[in-house]
């Protein structure tokens, strides 16, 4: 890929592009004062938005005249302008898709010809880029990716009163309960902690005690139990 995808638009049409500098991820955490410990205790790390710049560089493919040239530069300016930010994709690493991506500046061209060149600033609120979109209809699997990603269980309930779906290596269960007569559709959404069935929100079906979990990279189990069918769907995710 020669240029960036931003907010649905392919700038490669009328430009090349470059990732010039990129913050690595830091942590920031957060911590609590402790009587007679010295410092503090850690309670929680977590990876802040982060920056990443990009240069544009004018190649419409052909020798644009000044209306022509003009018309580009406004399309360009339209594309870039979305207040609510959007997906971005970066030319060093077109697999990957950074979600909640927002312009926050923009250079003015460096020159007033087919040649000219413009820096922007993009701040991945979410830093972790999004790879391979996955379904698993095995309970072992390999998660690609180099960091924990939420899945999305989908199961066909039996008739019972309860569906279990559990990750034995980390020791997290997550129980609905309900009265099935069979043939219900249940989605369990680990990254919101939702339940739904048929379609119809089932939070208060969710057991005490259940606990939602995430799927860390490499080899997995998760076992379904209450059901005639599973899907396991997540998104690989890296840092």
């Amino acid at each position: 890929m020669r240029s960036i995808i931003y907010a649905g638009h392919d700038f490669s049409e009328y430009c090349t592009a470059e990732v010039y500098w990129k913050s690595a991820n830091p942590i920031i955490a957060e911590a609590m004062e402790v009587p007679g410990r010295a410092g503090a205790m850690l309670v929680i790390g977590y990876v802040p938005p982060v920056d990443v710049k990009v240069k544009l560089f004018l190649d419409p493919g052909f020798s644009p005249d000044v209306v022509e040239l003009a018309e580009i530069r406004h399309k360009l300016a339209f594309w870039l302008c979305s207040p609510g930010g959007g997906e971005l994709v970066l030319p060093d690493d077109p697999e990957l898709t950074y979600r909640d991506a927002l312009l926050v500046d923009a250079g003015q061209w460096s020159k007033l010809f087919s040649d000219g060149q413009c820096e922007i600033t993009f701040t991945l609120f979410d830093p972790i880029a999004y790879g391979r979109e996955r379904v698993e209809r095995i309970g072992r699997f390999d998660v690609g990716g180099t960091w924990p990603t939420y899945p999305e269980i989908r199961l066909v309930a039996q008739q019972g009163s309860q569906v279990r779906v559990y990750q034995a290596a980390v020791g997290r269960t997550i129980d609905v309960d309900y009265e099935f007569a069979g043939g219900e559709a249940v989605v369990i959404d680990c990254a919101t902690e939702s339940v739904r069935i048929n379609d119809a929100d089932a939070r208060d079906c969710v057991a005490l005690g259940s606990d939602f979990f995430s799927l860390e990279p490499g080899d997995r189990i998760v076992s379904c139990i209450g059901c005639s069918y599973y899907e396991i769907r997540f998104t690989e995710r890296w840092a």
